[in-house]
C-alpha cells in the first residue's frame, strides 16, 4: 500500500542541519500546505529543488524557522499510492509545530487534518504537559489528542504532578479528560500519597482540577473518600474548601478550624472559618477582602454567641477594618480601626502568639497630601481601651484631630538644608487635662562632606502654643520658645591590608548641643516620653519623644568607631562606645521626674563581629561609670549555615527588670527530618518564660511539622501548653496549623528545611 519516496524528490538543505540528515517536499501535496519534512540518512545524492505543488512563489531557499510549519523528521518515508495527502513515518520520528510536539517509533501524518496517528511507544509535550502513550491520536497544531493507557506530567510553575488514566483527551481549550485515573506531586513509584478517581478534569488556565469519585491515599492507606473533589493545580484563586486545620491548647481544648474561600469577583474574595472548640464551644471567623482604583479594603470580624467557659449567654467578638489607598497622584488614605467586647478576648481565643497582652486597640484614619518639597498629613486618632478597670485618666489621650505639616528644601546657593514641621493636634479624654497644642519647628543645617572629614552646624526653634481646659484660669493659655543650637563633626581614617584585601576604619565623632532651660512643669503630658538611652540617643536634640518636653542641654558627645570591611563591602567586626558630657544639670523633666546632676552619662558601647561566615556574634552594654553599675546589656552568638543548621543564644540583663537567657536552634537529622527548638528563661525567677519544640519531615511531595509551645500567660502565675500540627500534601492545600510561623516566632533567623 506504501511506497517509498524516489531519490529525485529528496531536496538537501543548503542552511545546516544536524549530521546525517536531508529534508524533502512532496510535489503533489496542496500549495497551501506548510509542511516541512527531514529525513534521517547516512548520505547524501545529487540534490535537485521543487516547490510544494504548483505554487511557483516558493523561496528559492527553504524556510527554517518553524512559523506555522509542521515540522517532521523520521528515519525513512512512505507515502500510500491511493491516499496521497497520507504518508508513514518510521523509526524514530518526530513531529514538531511552534512549542508543542511529539516523538515516537512509527506514526501516520496526514497534512490536510494535521492529525497523527501513532501505534508504537510514544511522547507528547506542549506547554508544561508530558503525556506518555502507545495509542494515540494527536492534532500537532492545536494540541488537542485522545490517548489510551497513558502516563502524563504537569508542570504549573508552582507543582510538578504526574499520574496514570486509562483514557485521556485533551479539548481546543486546552482542558485535559482523565478516566480511572490517578493524580501525585510524588515521583512514579512514590507512595507518599496519591489522589484517585473515576474522573479527573485538569484546566490549567483556571489552576484548578476537579475529580468525581475520589479517594485520597496516603502512604497507601485511604485518609479520605468524596464523590466530588477540587483541587488547586498552581497558586491561583479558587472557591471552595481549604484544608482544615487541628490546634490542642489549655485555653480552648482540642480545634477544628473548616476554612471556606469565596472568590466573588477579580477584586473581591473573602474567607469564613467556622472554628470549634471542645472547651469552649462555636465561633465564626470571616475576612472579607476588596480591592478597587482607590486601594486595598479588609474587613475581619470574629463572633461567639455563647462561650462554655465565660459568662453564660455573652456574645464575644472582635472586628477589625484595614485600608490603603490612593486617591490621586499625590493623595494617600489610610485607616486601621478595631473593636473588641471583652479583655479577655485576646488571652482566651487569640489567633496568634503576641496578642493576648493587648490593653488598649488603636483606631486610626489618615489623609495624606504627599509633594516634592513637602508633606501634609489629616489624622484622627482614638483607641479602645480593653481592659475597662483601668482608670480613665489613665488612659491614652485621642487626637481628634491632628493635622501636621513638613516641608524640606534644599538651598543651593546658602548651602542650606531648611525644613519646617508643624502640628496642630486637639487632645480629649475623660477626667483629665484637655487642649490644644500648635507646635512649629523651623530648622536650618549647613553640612560639608570631605572623603576623610565631614562637618555640620544646625539651629532650630521650637515654638508651642497650648490652650487648656480643666485647669486654673492663669494656665489656661500657654507658649514655650526654645532655641536649639547643635555642631556635628567626625574624622574617618582607613588603612589598607593588602595581604588579606580587607580595610580597617577608625572614625572618632563629636556632637556638641546647646538648648536653654524653659520651665514646662505646668505643661500637662499628652504624648510624649523617656527615650530609652541608646548610642543613638548621643547625636539625637531630645531626650524625649513628643511635644510636651523639650530637653534643656549643654552637652558635648563624643564617640569612636571602628570597621573591617572584606573585598565584596561586608562588614566582618564593627565596634562603637560612647558617652556624653554634661555642663550644666538636666532640669527639664517629665512629671514626678527629677533633675540629673551627673556629670556625664552612662558610657553606651556596641559590638558586631562575623568571626566566620557561618558565626556571628554581638554585644551592646550600657555601664553607669560612677558607681561601676551595668545598667543594661545584651550578648549573643549565632552560628548559621545553608543546610538548614542555626544555632542561636544570647544573654540579656535589664537593671529594673532582671536577667534572661534565650537559646535555640534549628538541625536537621537527615535529608528528610529536622527538629528546632526555642527556650527563653528568667534567672531572677527561676522559671521559664516560653518553651517551644518542633519537629518536621519533609520529603519530595509531602511534610509533616508539629510543634508544642509552653507560656506564660498575661498574669504571669499561670502557663499555657499548646500544641500544632500541619501535614502538607505538596500540590494540594495544606491540613493544620502553620508550624513554621509558631517556629519563626520563638527561633530568630528560622526557615523550614527546604526554603
Amino acid at each position: 500500500m506504501f511506497e517509498r519516496f524516489p531519490q529525485r524528490q529528496i531536496l538537501a538543505m543548503l542552511t545546516p542541519l544536524p549530521p546525517n540528515t536531508v529534508s524533502f517536499c512532496l510535489k503533489h501535496l496542496p500549495a497551501q500546505l506548510t509542511t516541512l519534512i527531514i529525513l534521517h540518512a547516512s548520505t547524501v545524492a545529487a540534490a535537485e529543488y521543487c516547490a510544494t505543488g504548483d505554487h511557483t512563489d516558493a523561496p528559492k531557499y527553504p524556510d527554517l524557522s518553524l512559523g506555522d510549519k509542521v515540522v517532521l523528521s523520521a528515519d525513512n518515508v512512505e507515502s500510500d499510492p491511493i491516499n496521497s495527502r497520507q504518508f508513514r513515518l518510521n523509526g524514530t520520528i518526530s513531529i514538531r509545530h511552534r512549542d508543542g510536539g511529539l516523538q515516537a517509533e512509527n506514526a501516520i501524518y496526514d497534512p490536510l487534518t494535521d492529525i497523527a496517528t501513532v501505534d508504537g511507544k510514544m511522547s507528547y509535550e506542549s506547554a508544561g504537559l508530558t503525556v506518555h502513550s502507545a495509542d494515540a491520536n494527536v492534532n500537532v497544531k492545536d494540541g488537542t489528542f485522545q490517548l489510551g493507557e497513558s502516563g502524563y506530567e504537569v508542570d504549573s510553575g508552582d507543582v510538578i504532578s504526574q499520574g496514570r488514566a486509562s483514557e485521556i483527551n485533551r479539548d481546543a481549550e486546552g482542558k485535559l479528560r482523565l478516566r480511572n485515573a490517578s493524580y501525585s506531586s510524588c515521583p512514579a513509584g512514590d507512595n507518599g500519597w496519591r489522589l484517585n478517581a473515576r474522573n479527573i478534569k485538569l484546566d490549567a488556565d483556571a489552576g484548578i482540577g476537579t475529580a468525581r469519585g475520589v479517594s485520597l491515599r496516603f502512604k497507601d492507606v485511604p485518609i479520605l473518600y468524596a464523590p466530588a473533589f477540587s483541587f488547586p493545580i498552581s497558586n491561583r484563586r479558587k472557591t471552595g474548601l481549604l484544608a482544615p486545620r487541628f490546634d490542642q491548647n489549655d485555653q480552648t481544648g482540642l480545634e477544628y478550624r473548616q476554612p471556606f474561600y469565596w472568590n466573588i469577583k477579580p477584586n473581591w474574595d473573602a474567607t469564613f472559618v467556622l472554628r470549634s472548640m471542645s472547651d469552649r464551644g462555636f465561633q465564626l471567623q470571616s475576612e472579607v477582602r476588596h480591592l478597587n482604583r482607590i486601594g486595598t479594603w479588609t474587613f475581619n470580624h470574629e463572633v461567639m454567641s455563647n462561650d462554655n467557659r465565660y459568662e453564660p449567654d455573652v456574645s464575644r467578638r472582635f472586628s477589625r477594618f484595614r485600608h490603603n489607598g490612593k486617591l490621586g497622584e499625590r493623595w494617600f488614605t489610610q485607616v486601621d480601626m478595631s473593636s473588641v467586647s471583652d479583655k479577655d478576648y485576646f488571652e482566651d481565643l487569640g489567633d496568634t502568639l503576641n496578642i493576648a497582652s493587648i490593653t488598649h486597640l488603636q483606631r486610626r484614619a489618615d489623609l495624606i497630601y504627599q509633594a516634592d518639597d513637602y508633606q501634609f498629613r489629616t489624622r484622627l486618632l482614638s483607641y479602645q481601651t480593653v481592659d475597662s478597670l483601668i482608670e480613665p485618666d489613665q488612659r491614652p489621650y485621642q487626637q481628634l484631630p491632628q493635622l501636621t505639616f513638613r516641608y524640606d528644601k534644599r538651598l543651593e546657593r546658602l548651602g542650606l538644608d531648611s525644613s519646617v514641621d508643624a502640628e496642630i493636634v486637639y487632645f480629649d479624654r475623660d477626667n483629665s487635662v484637655t487642649g490644644s497644642r500648635i507646635d512649629v519647628k523651623p530648622r536650618a543645617e549647613w553640612t560639608i562632606n570631605r572623603p576623610s572629614w565631614f562637618t555640620s552646624l544646625a539651629s532650630n526653634l521650637r515654638l508651642t502654643r497650648y490652650d487648656l481646659n480643666n485647669v486654673d484660669d492663669a494656665d489656661r493659655g500657654q507658649f514655650r520658645a526654645v532655641p536649639q543650637l547643635s555642631a556635628d563633626a567626625g574624622l574617618y581614617f582607613d588603612r589598607f591590608d593588602a595581604v588579606n584585601k580587607n580595610l580597617l576604619t577608625f572614625e572618632p565623632r563629636v556632637f556638641y548641643l546647646y538648648a536653654p532651660y524653659r520651665d514646662q512643669s505646668s505643661i500637662p503630658i499628652f504624648d510624649t516620653g523617656a527615650l530609652d538611652f541608646n548610642f543613638s540617643q548621643l547625636f539625637r536634640e531630645n531626650r524625649f519623644s513628643g511635644a510636651d518636653r523639650i530637653n534643656d542641654a549643654n552637652q558635648l558627645s563624643f564617640a569612636v568607631s571602628s570597621r573591617l570591611i572584606n573585598p565584596i563591602g561586608r562588614e566582618k567586626f564593627s565596634a562603637s562606645i560612647g558617652q556624653i558630657l554634661y555642663f550644666d544639670n538636666r532640669r527639664v523633666t517629665l512629671p514626678d521626674g527629677e533633675a540629673s546632676t551627673a556629670n556625664s552619662s552612662d558610657i553606651i558601647a556596641e559590638l558586631q563581629t562575623e568571626i566566620t561566615p557561618q558565626w556571628s556574634g554581638g554585644l551592646n552594654l550600657q555601664w553607669e561609670p560612677t558607681e561601676g553599675n551595668t545598667q543594661r546589656s545584651s550578648a549573643h552568638i549565632r552560628y548559621r549555615n545553608g543546610a538548614g543548621k542555626l544555632i542561636n543564644f544570647g544573654h540579656r540583663y535589664l537593671k529594673d527588670d532582671g536577667e534572661f537567657i534565650h537559646a535555640s536552634f534549628a538541625w536537621p537529622i537527615n535529608e528528610q527530618w529536622s527538629v528546632a527548638s526555642g527556650w527563653n528563661y528568667s534567672l531572677n525567677d527561676n522559671k521559664g518564660i516560653e518553651t517551644v519544640l518542633g519537629l518536621e519531615y519533609d520529603s519530595c511531595c509531602w511534610a509533616f511539622r508539629t510543634a508544642a509551645r509552653r507560656y506564660i500567660t498575661d498574669d504571669g502565675d499561670d502557663t499555657t501548653t499548646a500544641f500544632f500540627f500541619q501535614l502538607v500534601l505538596k500540590g494540594l492545600a495544606p491540613v493544620g496549623q502553620n508550624v513554621t510561623e509558631v517556629l519563626r516566632e520563638a527561633i530568630g533567623g528560622y526557615t523550614t528545611s527546604n526554603q
